[in-house]
């Protein structure tokens, strides 16, 4: 359906490159979906975002990109998603680190393995597509298959000759500038394209100061082709630079100061800062074996320096957290002036610790698919082989730096910082994959294996001690797609999911089991159809968890035993996921109408008491944190000539901050929440156009977490105009 529309795509889990037609030889070869698949016809749940509606809404924020995808649960932090908190079909929000994560193929988590936390994400300006598998559809990807995977499409390389511009501004001080240029000589096709965005912030620091953003990509693509032979070649070379300083800070609010004012910033954070920097390479190889038979290569490096230099705690024992949420309780309200900077540090315990978290990451490794489609009697089957060697790291060097506040300022106190972690984690991992499709008929089916040999190795360089952990697991997942008529067909579904171990794993949970791997079985069940130009999809969902894996880090609010890990035992999470989208036409005027809304609940299956800040003393029946029963999404347009206008709607319901009891964030949660966005584009001619947004057009703001340390906004309203030209 053509329209601006998010399309429900449901991929079968062979779905992939596969061997194309002449006059498309020229696309990048690293979307999973393909243009040929047939929709109806495939086994597995997936959905894709597609350009054209990248572009009405021009979003840079990866959360408001997501936003309509069924099964997709975000929990916002600074407001820009600068660190994306995504979770697939349950699994946790926490940093993105229990989905996959992908760029053309490619894993981008600063260290997949060892530290898979996103404290990089690359800017969604530049993306043409992207792709999110749930479920079943996630087992060619990993290494986490319990909740699914997100694959960014880079920008294809264009025509020579051809380019693009796109300048913009608006409120908060925000600005954005991309530019992309296409050219061709001697055989070679190759691409530089370039982006910044960065905002002054929408945070009220006390006492005045910067809370916004920097982020700029540089991006360069080399392609070759060989096509004088029986066998069409493509090699494909890409490189990339990265760099971010953001003044972002974990300090928050207190509820009663939210309620005055959710924009405030205390004091106390006013020397918070990120900065990073990223860079990759990868070489991509493509070659037609035969007409049935083709192979796809990359081999890839990425490299990820960041520096967060921010308020952790105070010089007393007492946690940020507990003061915040109970600001009158005892020396609480002594402790809070503090922070807002009401009065001078005059004790011992008056000290305030700004945390250096310096961190060093890479990631590199080869992998290949081999797809081979054929016949076998009456069946149409395709088959597709993957290997992928992998080896990635982090170093930590975390020191503590104490500072004392005197009328509004941060001061030092003339104390040596100290240092607090130094260690390196590292992995090598061995994964392969098979999967056949088999179709006959009105009936498809697939089935496929992942097998995962992970092999990881800790080192504290603190104490010098050195622990090895290593694992082998067996992922099978099959599916299956019935088409009863032209209108409607059922899909099953069932994988085995895993999300593994950091290399850190024997450190003893409460200090008295070994955290085990995430492991669950996830199915699901739908029917979709198309009828008079309707298209809809329900998928039911369940996954069956034999044990919850819990991981401690500063962003979930642990202030020790950072990356340690904790079993969660049975967790139950299931629900139901519905699409319904149709274009209408009213004279000469096209109305693009999309519906998504998911139903989530979740159950502990056991009782248990654990240190983790975000379960606590559970209790069976018990529900996770962050994961909301209510997610609803409506969008609706008005397509007229040159003009096109889009009004989107997203509602997501309250969520519990803490499982259990016993903590300081045991009974909280988060508010619900109601925000429209609306966009229009008028294209001048085929190479001017002009756009305007309006973000959160009601300027509702609400708590949407109260992690690490207090009470967060969403963004406030924001107004942007800009305008595109492309040769």
């Amino acid at each position: 359906m053509k329209g601006l529309q998010l399309s429900l795509i449901a991929c079968a889990m062979s779905c992939a490159p596969y061997a194309l037609a002449e006059e498309e030889k020229n696309v990048e070869l690293v979307e999973i979906f393909g243009s040929k698949n047939d929709l109806l016809k495939a086994t597995g749940s997936a959905s894709i975002v597609d350009q054209e509606l990248l572009e009405q809404f021009e979003y840079d924020d990866i959360h408001r990109v997501l936003q309509a995808v069924p099964g997709v649960y975000i929990r916002e932090e600074d407001g820009y998603g600068l660190r994306p908190n995504i979770g697939l079909r349950g699994a946790t929000t926490e940093r993105s680190s229990k989905i996959a994560l992908l760029e053309d193929d490619i894993l981008i988590s600063p260290a997949p393995y060892s530290a898979p936390a996103a404290y990089f994400f690359p800017v969604v300006s530049r993306i043409s597509k992207v792709e999110v598998f749930k479920g079943p559809s996630a087992i060619r990807f990993g290494p986490n298959t319990v909740g699914g995977t997100i694959n960014l499409v880079s920008t294809p390389i264009g025509e020579s000759g051809t380019g693009d511009i796109d300048l913009a501004g608006g409120e908060q001080g925000y600005r954005k500038a991309y530019g992309r240029v296409s050219q061709s000589a001697y055989g070679f096709d190759a691409q530089l394209e370039g982006i910044y965005i960065g905002a002054d912030g929408f945070k009220e620091l006390d006492g005045g100061g910067d809370t916004g953003f920097d982020k700029s990509e540089l991006v360069g693509k080399v392609a070759y082709e060989i096509t004088d032979t029986d066998h069409y070649q493509r090699f494909l070379l890409k490189v990339s630079y990265s760099d971010e300083v953001s003044n972002e800070t974990y300090l928050g609010l207190t509820d009663e100061d939210f309620a005055i004012n959710p924009n405030r910033r205390y004091a106390a954070s006013q020397l918070d800062e990120f900065d990073s920097e990223h860079t990759s390479i990868s070489l991509s190889h493509y070659i037609e074996l035969s007409p049935s038979m083709t192979l796809f290569t990359q081999a890839y490096r990425r490299d990820f320096d960041r520096d967060w230099d921010r308020l952790n705690r105070f010089g007393s024992t007492r946690p940020i957290a507990e003061v915040l949420a109970s600001p009158t309780t005892g020396f609480n309200e002594s402790l809070l002036a503090l922070l807002t900077g009401e009065r001078d540090s005059l004790f011992d315990d008056d000290v305030l610790f700004q945390t250096l978290n310096d961190r060093e990451f890479f990631s590199q490794g080869i992998q290949t698919k081999l797809i081979v489609e054929t016949q076998y009697r009456d069946f149409d089957v395709k088959i597709e082989s993957g290997l992928r060697v992998h080896q990635d790291q982090v170093e930590r060097l975390h020191r503590d730096r104490s500072f004392v506040i005197r009328s509004g300022i941060l001061e030092r106190d003339g104390n040596s910082d100290i240092v607090t972690t130094e260690n390196r984690d590292e992995t090598t991992a061995v994964a392969a994959y098979t999967d056949v499709q088999i179709e006959k008929g009105k009936l498809t089916a697939s089935v496929g294996t992942r097998v995962e040999y992970i092999d990881g190795n800790a080192k504290n360089l603190l104490t010098g001690t050195e622990t090895d952990n290593s694992d082998t697991v067996v992922l099978p997942g099959a599916g299956v797609f019935y088409q009863f008529n032209d209108n409607i067909g059922l899909l099953a579904g069932v994988n085995r999911g895993f999300v593994p171990n950091s290399p850190t794993t024997d450190i003893l949970d409460a200090g008295t089991q070994e955290a085990d791997p995430e492991e669950s079985w996830n199915y699901e069940l739908g029917v979709r159809g198309q009828y008079a130009g309707w298209s809809s999809s329900l998928i039911g969902f369940f996954n069956d968890y034999e044990n919850l894996l819990g991981v401690c880090t500063f962003s979930s609010g642990c202030l020790e035993d950072i990356d340690r890990e904790f079993n969660g035992g049975e967790v139950d999470v299931y629900g139901a996921e519905f699409e319904l989208s149709k274009t209408f036409e009213v004279g000469a005027v096209k109305i693009p109408f999309n519906v998504a809304y998911t139903f989530t609940e979740s159950e502990f299956q056991t009782s248990f008491d654990s240190d983790f800040s975000q379960w606590g003393s559970v209790t069976a029946g018990d529900e996770l944190p962050y994961l909301p029963n209510h997610i609803l999404a409506i969008r609706v347009g008005a397509h007229w000539n040159d003009l096109r206008v889009e009004l989107a709607y997203k509602y997501i319901d309250e969520m519990i901050e803490t499982a259990g009891l016993g903590e300081a964030l045991s009974g909280a949660s988060t508010e619900s929440l109601s925000v429209f966005d609306l966009s229009g584009t008028y294209s001048v001619n085929n190479q001017l156009s002009l756009y305007a947004k309006l973000d959160n057009v009601t300027d509702e703001q609400e708590i949407v977490s109260r992690r690490p340390f207090g009470a967060r906004p969403n963004k406030p309203r924001q107004a942007i105009v800009g305008v595109k030209y492309a040769f």
